[in-house]
């Protein structure tokens, strides 16, 4: 592997050099991330829909689902009944109108999605303990300084979200 001088390089440069690793990590990770997708029984769509009603505690409707993924309501209630045929989503009575049915996960569609999740690619043990006290030092400096940046831009989307809807909720003039 090439040597790379930080000291010396520009922002840009670290940047793109940054972006290079990140790539060439991710090509030797990709068999670790394909692997559980594989030896799941869900279609692609399936996959989608699970993924939408895992993000709201009150599940989907099945029309609320067709809208989302932009398909049919009948290609909707294909996937949500192969879905809860494989045990990963039941329907449930909305609590508010009776009339209505929610799409919502059950333990077992929960636990597929952890799986799939649990498959990202993580920093472990043996390869940060074949490097130098240095590298390790600046990697940890590095990543700390990466998720106060992550964290500092995810409040302030939770700040101009909050600002939007105080401004929404003020009477008009």
């Amino acid at each position: 592997m090439e040597s790379f001088e930080v000291d010396s390089a520009g922002q840009g440069e670290l940047l793109d050099e940054l972006l290079r690793l990140q790539a060439a990590m991710e090509t030797i990770v990709v068999p670790e991330l394909v692997e559980p997708l594989l030896s799941i029984r869900l279609t692609m769509q399936q996959l989608k829909v699970l993924g939408i009603i895992l993000t709201d505690a009150d599940g989907s409707t099945v029309q609320g689902l067709s809208k989302t993924l932009g398909v049919s309501l009948a290609t909707m209630s294909g996937i949500v009944d192969r879905l809860t045929g494989q045990g990963m989503a039941t329907r449930v009575e909305d609590l508010n109108d009776h009339r209505v049915r929610r799409v919502v996960a059950t333990d077992r569609g929960r636990e597929v999605m952890q799986e799939l999740l649990a498959a990202r690619p993580q920093l472990s043990r043996p390869p940060l303990e074949r490097l130098d006290i240095q590298d390790l030092r600046a990697l940890t400096r590095g990543v700390g300084a990466l998720l106060r940046a992550l964290e500092a831009e995810a409040a302030a989307v939770t700040d101009a979200d909050a600002s939007a809807d105080a401004a929404e909720q003020r009477p008009a003039h």
